[in-house]
């Protein structure tokens, strides 16, 4: 799916991204309320970890602070620590510990916060309460403890073997001999003697250790600097349920505004119109209100935003026209409502601003908005040309055509009686004829395409042909049939998409069934 399209198709129906991303937001807040009725209770201990230091340097150098902090959060997150836990709460299965608390370390610090959460207050804090506690079971005890109980312990070994001595003394003297020798003490008391040396031993080791322990006497600097505090009530995600039902919704809109573009059958960018047409086209009409509001207004005060594209069409249009001649310039619209009768009011006035004789002629019959505009219907126009062969004036020597505000411009119309009858294929050569005889340069407004036979054969007979395209409902197949029709005219086509107000065309065509229903036409177009 190339940029472009994405684009075009987002630009369009950017109605379609507003409507989910609203729906999004009402989801969110009707969501969000029930969340926060399901609050939470919330409590957190500090644990400053840090790693065991020594008098030894060399050992002291050997551990690593980052790591050691990573392998503590490591522990504190293990599941052996979560089923320390649950053993120790009753009701509290490991799966509970492992979702219920959180481990996070704060950056730049080795402070690590354990965070609890549970729907009770006493839960809360119990359960942050017994997890810190669980670790500080976990880590090795400090080397100070080590020493002072070998010391005790060796205490104790002294008073047994103060003991045993004294035992074995007097096993000694009472094994004495008649001649006076003192008997060995494996021969006076060979239990008592075994005992001592035991003793003897477990002394000797216990001092080993103690010296060993001096030497390295490695610190546990690990501490608790707050225990669970009281416990706050939080809310349950609803910080995050309404910017995520937005994003949601946004998301949503612009897939399903894509897909819309990517199954529609219409239209949808100027590449697009300019791959079924075959040429390129001139440029983009936008939507005016001025105009929309006042279709006289593309005639006397053009937005000048439209200048630039209105006076293209004319220097394109006159690089079409033969030498000599007067340029004759059909503009026609793909379908009822693309604003083909905009586009020939304010290419009429422009050429006029260059200093050319214009005739704007009226050939929309079914919706003559020109003939209306100007009060063309007074004259005779289009009927008296054809009842005349041609000729300039009526049967009563009045003009037919109709004076502007321009005094460049005359309106040919289609005079009083407007019948589809007075406008064939076989007539429209001469129509042009006597408009050519008025003007330098003839633009007629020729309606729709396919609503007459007489304007296929216009296109025919023109310099220049200006289609205009509405291509926001603009169909790619009736494109495509309009260009197969126009194919013998494709070099004299200039394309201009247009964007009118869809309203308009509804106006129109009800107000063309109501007059085809109160005054039938003597013919039928051919």
């Amino acid at each position: 799916m190339e940029l472009a399209f994405v684009f075009t198709a987002l630009r369009r129906r950017v109605w379609v991204i507003v409507l989910f991303t609203a729906l999004g937001l009402l989801a969110g807040l009707f969501v969000a309320p029930s969340l926060s009725d399901s609050s939470q209770w919330q409590s957190e201990a500090l644990i400053n970890i840090q790693p065991p230091s020594s008098q030894d340097a060399v050992f002291s150098e050997t551990i690593n602070p980052d790591r050691y902090v990573a392998s503590q959060i490591a522990v504190l997150r293990s599941e052996a620590t979560a089923l320390s836990v649950s053993e120790k709460i009753n009701g509290l299965e490991v799966g509970n510990v492992l979702t219920q608390v959180e481990i996070e370390e704060r950056p730049d610090t080795d402070i690590v916060v354990v965070t609890g959460t549970a729907p009770d207050q006493l839960t809360t804090q119990e359960l942050v309460r017994t997890y810190v506690n669980t670790y500080q079971e976990l880590l090795p005890q400090d080397d100070e403890e080590r020493i002072q109980k070998l010391k005790t312990d060796e205490a104790a070994l002294q008073t047994r073997l103060n003991e045993v001595n004294d035992q074995l003394s007097d096993a000694i003297t009472r094994g004495r001999s008649s001649q006076g020798q003192r008997p060995l003490p494996d021969q006076a008391d060979p239990g008592l003697a075994s005992q001592r040396q035991l003793i003897q031993d477990q002394l000797s080791r216990n001092q080993q250790r103690q010296d060993e322990l001096e030497s390295s006497k490695a610190r546990i600097n690990t501490r608790i600097i707050q225990e669970a505090s009281t416990p706050v009530r939080v809310s349950s995600r609803t910080g995050i349920v309404l910017p995520a039902a937005v994003a949601a919704g946004l998301i949503l809109g612009t897939v399903f505004a894509l897909l819309m573009a990517r199954f529609s059958n219409k239209v949808q960018d100027d590449r697009a119109a300019e791959l079924i047409l075959g040429v390129p086209v001139v440029g983009e009409f936008d939507h005016y209100r001025s105009l929309a509001r006042e279709h006289l207004a593309a005639f006397q005060r053009l937005p000048d935003d439209a200048v630039p594209l209105v006076e293209q069409l004319c220097v394109r249009a006159e690089a079409k026209a033969q030498l000599n001649v007067p340029l004759t310039v059909a503009v026609v619209g793909t379908q009822r409502g693309a604003g083909a009768t905009t586009l020939a009011l304010a290419m009429a006035e422009r050429f006029a601003g260059l200093g050319s004789s214009v005739v704007l002629v009226d050939a929309d019959v079914r919706d003559p908005r020109v003939t209306e505009l100007f009060h063309a219907g007074v004259d005779g126009g289009i009927p008296s040309v054809l009842a005349n062969d041609g000729a300039l004036v009526d049967q009563r020597g009045r003009s037919v055509f109709t004076r502007t505000m321009d005094p460049e411009v005359r309106v040919l119309g289609l005079g009083p009686n407007r019948a589809v009858a007075s406008l064939r294929r076989d007539t429209v050569s001469s129509v042009l004829r006597a408009a050519c005889h008025q003007g330098a340069v003839v633009v007629v407004d020729g309606g729709p395409v396919f609503d007459l036979a007489s304007t296929v054969q216009l296109t025919q007979l023109v310099d220049a042909v200006v289609v205009a395209v509405p291509l926001q409902r603009q169909k790619a197949d009736e494109l495509a049939d309009l260009s197969r029709q126009l194919g013998p005219v494709e070099d004299k086509l200039l394309p201009v998409l247009t964007y009118p107000a869809l309203r308009a065309a509804k106006e129109k065509s009800v107000r063309f069934e109501d007059e085809v229903s109160q005054e039938p036409f003597a013919g039928q177009p051919q």
